[in-house]
């Protein structure tokens, strides 16, 4: 656990994979998946509208459409006074001044936002970038194979190289060439990411919780436990020991 003080409130916060709830973790990715796809806020409104513009200009109706309803969202978020980054930010509170934070439910993550309503957007931004960052590279030094971030990395390239375009540019002076490609490698960063649908049946929302629900099942089914119950750590270690044990039965099967 780490314990925080934010103007004059005592926060512990889940900081480790081998305490956090995995029941936290998914809400937790949910909210970040929300945040990231739609946005709360002016900057997330400017950056839709960018590529939206974007794919209008590469003919890309569909993707622009998409775009247009994570737009609305958006605005709607914003006259709601709804954050998807707050909320997750709640998912990782233990407690407040001693008291436990157990509601789980927008609901009651809503409450620990409000109860938290004073403390300024940079340091609850700076306290969640840090767990969020440890968190991260636990997964990815325990379970490299589930989260290996190679889009990550495709990503981080696209920008070196665009950099790099604008140095030569600055360097070697301005040619329609060299505008070309900054153009392109600019497109290419801003439409990187698909946009996704976040409303009706087919919703990220729904198929992630499909998924998290499917796997607790598979879990459940050859551990007979609740994975529910388990922490991050025991959870992808469940995980990963089914499919070792599904190989070896695999490998076994085509001795026979």
């Amino acid at each position: 656990m780490k314990e925080v003080d934010l103007k004059g409130h005592k926060v512990t916060l889940y900081a480790s994979i081998e305490e956090l709830p995995m029941a936290r973790f998914h809400k937790y990715n949910k909210c970040l998946l929300i945040d990231a796809g739609i946005g709360s806020d002016m900057s997330s409104v400017d950056g839709h509208i960018e590529r939206v513009v974007r794919y209008v200009r590469a003919d890309k109706r569909e993707d622009a459409g998409k775009e247009l309803e994570n737009l609305r969202q958006n605005i709607y978020m914003i006259l709601q006074g709804m954050s998807p980054s707050h909320l997750s930010f709640a998912c990782l509170v233990a407690s407040i001044d001693g008291k436990d934070c157990t509601d789980m439910s927008d609901e009651g993550l809503q409450r620990i936002v409000d109860l938290l309503g004073d403390v300024p957007v940079s340091d609850v931004t700076a306290e969640s970038d840090a767990v969020k960052k440890k968190i991260d590279d636990e997964l990815t030094v325990y379970f490299p194979s589930i989260f290996d971030d190679s889009r990550g990395k495709e990503y981080y390239d696209k920008m070196k190289e665009r950099a790099i375009a604008m140095l030569d540019e600055i360097i070697k002076g301005r040619t329609e060439e060299r505008e070309a490609r900054i153009e392109r490698l600019t497109d290419e960063l801003v439409t990187f990411m698909k946009p996704r649908t976040f409303t009706g049946m087919g919703s990220v929302e729904i198929e992630y919780d499909r998924q998290f629900e499917d796997m607790c099942l598979l879990i459940s089914q050859n551990l007979h436990t609740d994975p529910k119950r388990m922490t991050v750590l025991e959870y992808y270690n469940a995980y990963q020991y089914i499919e070792r044990q599904a190989k070896e039965q695999k490998r076994q099967n085509k001795r026979r």
